[in-house]
């Protein structure tokens, strides 16, 4: 196992920052480079999955995910949170389908093997429109919740969308059930280690909370951890005190670029929010379920980075065609024309990204 390495946190910002924005030509090279990207549903002023891919994808477009995903490599799923991501990453997720299904699950599943593929309309007229409750109390048809369910099992996949809406099939032949729980884990762990790159111990551990089942006992979790560690894969980092594991070889740059950037609030780069607290030295917190009048930034304000510095976020909208930015800070807004000139280049960028044609936005300082 090798030694402990030690850095100071302006080494460790530089390095998290420098390391965070891999530029890929294309879809098919970003998603074999990032392993997984997180999806959520909210469009503000787009869907998650595309902001964060604008930072890493030359000449993205907002919708091109979801646009090109039928012919891509690529798989849906549930990493640290639901996403797209690489199929050899999904067969550790999938694991071998459960054993036993119920009867509405069998007829389901035989349907979509019958017609190929399926959208949740499809089984309207054969298994009718009778709701149950849903994940997050709302209700949804049984039939849609079961697809879900078959999905999650793993013995549906994801074929492609229409506006949103997940298309289903039978997936073939898969050798995801040769695999062990342990080595099952163990992927999954080097897949969340490799999105986020330095992080805690706990915090892997506990980002995997969804999968815990495929080893029941936390100790039985660490022991892999562990065992990465003693092979020298996963290394130690201290920070100022605070400890984390890290794949070192990929987080050695420290060039950060002059520029200013608008994330995502799931970006790997700040979703870890106790590792962006010593970092960056203030909470962000995402608000859009927060109740408006609690709100301190905004539905979906958006971290904003200049430099290796997260000084303060954005909140953006479209309207009539215009993307209208307002920014915030933690502590003085830097004065300085190189600030004011990188802002306003990211927001034409986001503005072109959105689809809005040049200069088409409204910038507030």
């Amino acid at each position: 196992m090798a030694g402990i390495e030690q850095l100071g946190v302006n080494a460790f910002r530089r390095r998290l920052v420098a390391g965070s924005f891999p530029v890929y030509p294309d879809l098919d090279a970003a998603l074999a480079g990032l392993q997984f990207v997180q999806a959520d549903p909210i469009r503000c002023p787009a869907r998650a999955q595309d902001l964060m891919l604008r930072q890493r994808v030359a000449a993205y477009l907002a919708g091109d995910l979801e646009a090109r995903f039928p012919e891509m490599s690529a798989e849906e799923g549930y990493l640290f949170a639901y996403g797209i991501m690489t199929p050899e990453l999904w067969r550790s997720v999938r694991g071998g389908g459960r054993a036993k299904l119920d009867k509405l699950e069998r007829a389901v599943l035989d349907a979509v093997g019958e017609w190929g593929e399926a959208h949740p309309r499809d089984l309207d007229e054969r298994f009718g429109t009778a709701s149950v409750r849903n994940y997050w109390g709302g209700k949804s048809k049984a039939s849609k919740r079961v697809l879900e369910d078959l999905h999650d099992a793993g013995l549906l996949r994801v074929c492609r969308r229409e506006k949103g809406v997940r298309v289903y099939q039978v997936p073939p032949a898969s050798d995801a059930s040769e695999l062990s729980p342990r080595e099952r884990y163990r992927s999954l762990l080097l897949a969340t280690a490799h999105v986020f790159g330095p992080t805690s111990a706990r915090f892997l551990i506990s980002e995997l909370g969804y999968h815990r089942s495929l080893l029941a006992a936390r100790r039985e979790r660490l022991e892999v951890l562990d065992g990465l560690r003693e092979e020298g894969i996963l290394q130690e980092l201290v920070v100022e005190g605070v400890s984390y594991v890290w794949i070192r070889d990929e987080w050695m740059n420290e060039e950060v670029p002059e520029r200013a950037r608008i994330l995502a609030p799931f970006d790997p780069l700040v979703r870890n929010r106790e590792r962006f607290e010593q970092v960056w030295g203030w909470t962000y917190r995402f608000e859009a379920y927060v109740p408006a009048a609690k709100r301190e930034r905004g539905y979906y304000a958006m971290p904003l980075l200049w430099k290796d510095r997260v000084l303060g976020w954005a909140n953006a909208k479209v309207e009539a065609g215009h993307l209208k930015v307002a920014l915030g800070y933690v502590g003085k807004r830097p004065r300085e024309k190189a600030f004011r000139l990188a802002v306003e280049n990211e927001v034409e960028a986001l503005a072109k990204f959105l689809g809005l044609g040049s200069g088409a936005w409204e910038l507030a300082f």
